[in-house]
């Protein structure tokens, strides 16, 4: 059984020769004998160890261990497990490089085998450890997953927003937010070190602003309460593009302790389900370098049969031979292209299940007591409701009430709160008369846009209330005050709607927003006084 599966790009100072050192410095470590590097970078065909284990090694190598180019690898441990009869764990490190100076592609694969069905103790997913050991000491590329642990926070959200559906993204990212308490279900830093390579490790601290950062996510990129949530690489299927995700809530990962296995290895065991297979197709195995040494031999044969006038014959059958190497090689790509594209029509039928699922249970009636997510991501809009109706919210409160109700339609930007809370700081006056603009601007307006009724009809619902453009020409220091960056791109922002004309933080308001038809949404990058020309 395919356990576990790992691919990434190495620049050690000493190349290939400096991860073989290490490779056999963990060999002889697990094993408590000396491994020759020298020796298992020529080729060994085996080593056994006294308690039944063993090593062998590959290499496309000359006849005085020189290496050729491209350069193959692989180094491969076999050893028993305790307590279970029957049972192999096998540890492969493949290499390949292409010319001495060239980046080193390092896979690593550790599967099991069985000699029968009867052999049923339970695998736990574990990450070998000389990942670990290859990632610090040989110098992996700045572009692997979780060198190091992102955070996530109000401020980054945005941006990050935008990275989740890149269609560049070809790894899972883990989302693990603390409880109450701060507390995480897995330690960041842990975490990190399991999964270097396969997934990248984003914090989201206790101190940050998950209600923020959910309207501008939206409910399926986000984690808090002690959850955590593993957002999959983004496809194309169906109608557009998805990114499956996996979320453990606090109660799951109980469930998982009380039956005795860890958050640890269920979230090991949710990643490598969906990225074992792609990487295995990316590793140097044994039986790839053994085809690597063949065709190296093939090609010295096909040259002397070249040389000798009188033996063409073989010459042709070799070539033909050759042909037909690389007509299977071409053969297995088209089957995993193939298969990759039945994964993803099934991975986004099983998402429109999930979704149909979600929008059943939230029809359905349940007696249950909420869950802390949802006490976390209502209870601020209740309190904002209440004020609400009495008709006195601060201008703040009205737009985050706009903005969580209508978060379909509206995406209020960070600096919109921050111009807000100023606003509030002076003693703002017209809080409900801001609610009532916003929820026009969120209803009637985002309708008539959507209906294709165009921009004319549609500001006719706020009546003087709403303007195009400035009065008067910008100037440039205006016109950057009215541009505000979205989604990686400068918007400048002339629409507004406005209240009072004095120039003062109390009386006077400017919400200036932008209309994304590509998106069918309305973005706020201001929403206080009145900015200068």
């Amino acid at each position: 059984m395919l356990v576990y599966a790992n691919s990434f790009v190495l620049q050690p100072e000493g190349g290939c020769h400096s991860i073989i050192q290490s490779i056999a410095a963990w060999v002889g470590d697990k094993r408590s004998f000396p491994v020759d590097p020298v020796k298992l970078a020529s080729g060994i065909r085996e080593l056994k160890f006294t308690d039944g284990a063993a090593v062998s090694s590959r290499a496309t190598v000359d006849a005085n261990g020189d290496p050729h180019y491209p350069y193959y690898f692989c180094a491969r441990l076999t050893h028993g497990q305790e307590g279970v009869p029957g049972r192999r764990w096998i540890t492969e490190i493949g290499l390949k490089q292409d010319t001495y100076d060239a980046p080193v592609k390092c896979s690593v694969l550790l599967e099991t085998s069985e000699v029968s069905a009867k052999v049923v103790a339970p695998i736990q997913v574990t990450r070998p450890r000389i990942v670990q050991t290859l990632i610090e000491k040989c110098r992996p590329a700045s572009d692997t997953p979780s060198l190091s642990v992102l955070q996530l926070t109000e401020h980054n959200a945005a941006g990050f927003a935008y990275g989740i559906e890149h269609r560049s993204r070809r790894y899972p990212l883990i989302l693990i937010s603390g409880n109450r308490d701060g507390i995480f279900p897995i330690l960041p830093e842990r975490l990190r070190s399991l999964t270097v390579g396969l997934a990248q490790v984003v914090e989201i601290p206790h101190e940050a602003d998950t209600f923020k950062m959910q309207a501008m996510l939206g409910r399926r990129y986000i984690s808090f309460g002690g959850a955590i949530n593993i957002i999959f690489p983004p496809r194309v299927s169906g109608d557009g593009l998805f990114c499956k995700t996996v979320l453990l809530r606090p109660d799951r990962i109980e469930e998982l302790a009380s039956a005795g296995t860890t958050a640890e290895a269920e979230v090991m065991a949710t990643i490598t389900h969906f990225t074992n297979l792609p990487n295995s197709w990316q590793h140097t195995s044994s039986d790839i370098v053994g085809q690597a040494i063949l065709a190296k031999r093939l090609e010295k044969a096909v040259s002397e049969a070249a040389a000798s006038g009188d033996v063409s014959i073989y010459e042709e059958l070799l070539q033909e031979a050759a042909e037909k190497m690389l007509s299977k090689d071409d053969q297995i790509q088209s089957l995993r292209e193939d298969l990759e594209e039945a994964g993803a029509r099934l991975d986004y039928a099983e998402a429109q299940t999930d979704a149909l699922k979600h929008a059943l249970s939230g029809v359905q009636s349940r007696t249950s007591d909420p869950s802390d997510q949802i006490s976390e991501t209502v209870a601020p809009l209740r309190e904002v409701l209440r004020t609400a109706l009495n008709q006195t919210p601060t201008l703040e409160q009205a737009v985050r009430l706009i903005g969580g109700l209508y978060s379909d339609r509206i995406i209020v930007l960070d600096c919109a709160y921050a111009s807000a809370r100023d606003s509030d700081r002076s003693g703002f006056v017209h809080g409900y008369r801001a609610l009532q603009l916003l929820r026009t601007l969120a209803e009637e307006y985002w309708e008539a846009l959507t209906s294709g009724s165009g921009d004319q009809k549609a500001r006719a619902a706020f009546g003087n209330a709403f303007a195009a453009k400035e009065a008067e020409t910008l100037s440039k220091g205006g016109r950057d005050a009215r541009t505000f960056r979205y989604m990686g791109r400068d918007m400048l922002m002339e629409k507004h709607l406005k209240i009072g004309i004095k120039d003062s933080f109390a009386e006077t308001l400017r919400v200036h927003f932008e209309w994304l038809p590509e998106e069918q949404k309305i973005v706020i990058g201001h929403c206080g006084k009145h900015l200068n020309f």
